[in-house]
């Protein structure tokens, strides 16, 4: 059967019963309903981008699907592998997880930025002046959108920590994973430089031989290569990873 993406599944859902999922599976609370409507509609408006990989959820809404760390707009044409028939229940989990970072967009960031930018070139003081009391403004809804926030990335460290088991070597390297995971995608999609997409190609390639390096308990001759390669590229690489 073919799978859908992303946006297909939440076109073919009304917001309401997305919304029914998103409260009943995760407790979200009405004063963050505004929020989410605003969330997905925006996210129904992005272009059409060609996206690679494959978003998997999991057996349970609690555990952040995997490929799910990137910007929505990196996301939203991706398709996704469920065994899960409730469409609405799908894009509830999907819609959640997007905004583990913020309920922006990239495309909202980048033009912001660009904007930004603009009027430090043109030198226009009182543009400048303009911009930066319209930043500091206090948004309504900001305390609702934190809490949100907090509130995901509580979900989405209590489930690292407990897969990390003391007794199994492999458990310190999954937790890396998944703060390279956590990284990858603010860096896919809201970080201000300009190899952006160059280090989280990179924080994805670490991730990938973490899962090679940790299929077994007992690593072969392959599997410490993978983590001889790892260990190279985390040191050659880590310190450019951040703006």
């Amino acid at each position: 059967m073919k799978r859908k993406t992303f946006r297909e599944y939440l076109t073919e859902c009304r917001f309401e019963d997305i919304w029914a999922a998103i409260a009943e599976n995760f407790s979200e609370p009405d004063e963050i309903k505004p929020v989410y409507v605003e969330y997905y509609s925006k996210l129904l408006s992005l272009p059409s981008r060609r996206c690679k990989g494959v978003i998997e959820l999991s057996s349970r809404p609690t555990i952040q699907p995997e490929g799910m760390n990137a910007a929505p707009d990196w996301l939203i044409d991706k398709n996704v592998k469920t065994s899960e028939t409730d469409s609405a229940y799908v894009s509830a989990v999907l819609l959640y997880w997007a905004s583990l970072l913020t309920f922006i967009t990239s495309k909202e960031h980048d033009d912001d930025l660009n904007h930004y930018l603009d009027i430090i070139e043109s030198d226009d003081c009182q543009a400048l002046g303009q911009y930066l009391m319209e930043s500091v403004e206090s948004d309504p809804l900001g305390s609702v959108k934190r809490e949100s926030v907090d509130r995901k990335e509580r979900l989405f460290w209590e489930e690292t920590f407990a897969h990390s088991s003391p007794g199994d070597w492999r458990g310190i390297l999954y937790v890396l994973k998944r703060k390279l995971e956590y990284d990858m995608g603010f860096m896919r999609g809201f970080a201000d430089h300009a190899g952006r997409e160059q280090d989280a190609d990179r924080m994805q390639l670490c991730c990938r031989l973490i899962d090679g390096a940790t299929a077994h308990i007992y690593p072969d001759e392959r599997a410490r290569r993978m983590l001889n390669l790892l260990f190279r590229i985390l040191e050659q690489e880590v310190t450019n990873w951040s703006d």
